[in-house]
């Protein structure tokens, strides 16, 4: 399965109208969202976005057992890590970053 196809239904949003511009990783396929700080996130862990900065919702109600739950913040944490590779990649291309 490729990257694309792994992570297809993985969503990056923001907020702008609340004032704290909170951002969400949502996975529309098994219906969660994770809100998050991005600027504490960038310069943070793994251990430290699953255990003090990811606000998971479920939104069916339903809430998955603590080990679905690692897995869904662990996918949720490789789809960031991958989205920022690719912001990075496509500034590097326009000329953004040296």
């Amino acid at each position: 399965m490729s990257i694309e196809q792994k992570y297809y239904h993985w969503i990056w949003g923001e907020n702008k109208l609340r004032s704290d511009a909170p951002n969400y990783l949502i996975d529309l396929e098994i219906g969660v969202s994770i809100k998050f700080d991005s600027d504490l996130s960038m310069f943070s862990d793994y251990e430290t976005f699953y255990e003090s900065l990811a606000d998971v919702q479920f939104f069916y109600g339903k809430r998955p057992s603590k080990s679905e739950i690692e897995n869904i913040l662990t996918e949720a944490w490789n789809y960031l890590c991958l989205e920022e590779q690719k912001l990075k990649n496509d500034l590097e291309l326009e000329g953004g970053i040296e």
